[in-house]
């Protein structure tokens, strides 16, 4: 549970030696002398009760808490030090911005957004795409530009079949956004997708490609890759070579140094001129 302790050389032991056994107890050392130290501490307050974690705050004008100052060798104020299972696992000197902070404070505590993010996660992993899709619309509209989001409503709406929804999507990431490759991926893999959820496909061929692609939706590539491999070597002219065509794709997907690339790379290459 949140709380905010005043720490004290009485309490110091229970509320945060022990207390950092079970979970990590932030330490905000503070003085009311200096002006950065009250928003500072208001914004580590918050961010107890959204990542739900502990914040004992040390007051560093009392006399009394100078052994603790002494002890965590605090050199300025405001400054946050993380205890965990007894020891110092970070230190966090002066006062950084909000994401900033909260993105070292991450490592120990599950924000509010974390934790949702990972429910998201979570549902499209277990393929709960009807679940997912509302709970991305309504945090979508609330932060429309988020990338994140974007990319699991781009899954969520491939799971659910909906590619050109998903395409409308991918299409809007840039090269300077840390989803864009993976956002590359995906888009290059909507033409599985729209082969994979096609009903009553028929032809020794075409049950075969719609296999295929079934797998590479699915993420599992060597199969996917294999089963191409082996319609390429029965039929490799069918549908303007589109087992060929797939496998490029495929190697676009993982990357020029994935192992896959290299090692099914090879066996095309054989294959073709035998």
């Amino acid at each position: 549970m949140a709380k905010i302790v005043q720490i004290t050389a009485e309490n110091f032991e229970t509320e945060v030696i022990q207390a950092s056994e079970t979970r990590a107890v932030a330490v905000l050392f503070s003085s009311a002398e200096y002006p950065d130290c009250g928003p500072y501490s208001q914004l580590m307050g918050q961010l107890s009760t959204s990542m739900d974690f502990t914040l004992g705050v040390v007051s560093c004008d009392e006399r009394e808490n100078m052994r603790l100052i002494q002890a965590f060798r605090v050199q300025s104020v405001p400054e946050v030090h993380v205890v965990d299972k007894g020891q110092i696992a970070d230190v966090i000197a002066g006062v950084l911005p909000e994401a900033d902070l909260k993105k070292r404070l991450e490592k120990f505590f599950v924000s509010d957004e974390a934790r949702f993010q990972m429910a998201l996660e979570d549902a499209i992993a277990q393929k709960n795409f009807d679940q997912a899709i509302p709970m991305l619309e309504e945090a979508l509209s609330k932060t429309p530009d988020d990338k994140k989001l974007q990319l699991l409503w781009a899954k969520a709406s491939l799971g659910l079949g909906d590619t050109e929804k998903a395409k409308t999507v991918l299409q809007k990431f840039n090269e300077g956004d840390d989803q864009y490759r993976e956002a590359k991926s995906l888009l290059e893999l909507l033409d599985f997708h729209a082969e994979a959820a096609k009903k009553d496909v028929t032809g020794k061929e075409a049950i075969v490609y719609h296999e295929a692609c079934k797998l590479a939706c699915a993420e599992d590539f060597e199969s996917a890759l294999q089963a191409f491999l082996n319609l390429f070597v029965e039929a490799p002219e069918w549908n303007d070579g589109a087992a060929k065509k797939a496998m490029l794709t495929l190697f676009g997907v993982l990357g020029p140094k994935h192992e896959l690339t290299w090692k099914y790379r090879a066996k095309l290459n054989t294959m073709m001129f035998i």
